[in-house]
This record gives C-alpha cells, structure tokens and sequence, in this order.
C-alpha cells in the first residue's frame, strides 16, 4: 500500500514538499515499515523511515498531501497553534511534534482539535522508531487523523528543509 503525505506550493516564498509513506504488511505477522518521502521547492528530495500509529485512521491508499508545520508548543501537550487561513480548500496542513512530555494520543488529539489532518510525532535524542500506542479509550474514541512517528535526525531535516514557512 502506497501513502502519501506532502505540500503543494502557494508561492516562490513557501515550501513545496511531499512526504510519501508506504506500509508493506504480510498477513499481519510482519512488522509495518513506513517511509516518508519529501520534496522541497528545488525538488530536492529526501526519504525518512517512520512506523505509524497504532491509534486513528490510517492514511488513505491515494495518499494525503498537505503543509508541514512545526508544532507550538512543540510537545503539543496542551492546545496548539492552528494552522493558518487558506483561501483555497486544498490547503491541508500536518504538524511535525516532538516527543515527550505527554501521552502520544493526547499530541495527536490535540493537533486534530487545531485543524491538522494529520501529525508526524518526532522522538528526542534517538533515531529510535516508537510504536505509539494508548491505553485510555476515551481518547482514542475521539482520534480519527493519522500520525507516524519519526527519529529525531529525521526531524531535525524536515524542520531545516521541508516546512511550510
């Protein structure tokens, strides 16, 4: 199955990126591998390992193409920062979070809450991939964007070359 998460270009001042994630599964006894691919306005691209969410929706078969934005505050353990006002319905926007401080659905549930459709949580100190679970169902009835989770190199990239700005 072939994801796609990724950035169309407003103007010669955004970031055009695309990030693709493909899941390959073999009869569920086989780990989820996931990849992000990204793309900047130069079309330079860059690909990152990441392993999805055992919470939320999963990313649609076509893909979902949108903005990437840094999270504020970058725990995204209280409410954060919307995305901002698009003029045009195709402005779809993912937030990048670190990791820390909070339960992972409670990150993802508050990016859902801002307008996101969809996170990208981000480990700290490590390149370590987490597999992101919950244990509270009441939270985890209320998630219904997707969300991966990603080393902290990976991060660090996507934050220097492939944010919306």
């Amino acid at each position: 199955m072939l994801l796609s998460i990724g950035m169309l270009m407003l103007s010669a001042t955004q970031v055009y990126t695309i990030l693709t994630v493909q899941l390959f599964a073999f009869l569920n006894l086989l780990p989820v591998e996931a990849d992000i691919l990204a793309y900047n306005f130069e079309n330079a691209s860059q690909t990152f390992d990441d392993l999805p969410a055992r919470f939320g929706y999963r990313l649609p078969a076509e893909g979902l193409k949108g903005f990437l934005i840094n999270s504020k505050p970058e725990n995204a353990c209280e409410p954060i920062v919307p995305p901002p006002v698009k003029d045009n319905s195709s402005g779809t926007f993912i937030v990048l979070i670190r990791r820390l401080d909070c339960n992972f659905d409670i990150k993802v549930l508050n990016a859902q809450r801002a307008g996101y459709k969809a996170a990208i949580v981000h480990n700290v100190d490590s390149d370590d991939l987490i597999s992101m679970g919950s244990n509270d169902i009441e939270v985890l009835k209320k998630i219904d964007i997707p969300s991966v989770f990603i080393g902290e190199s990976s991060a660090n990239s996507l934050k220097d070359e492939f944010t919306y700005e």
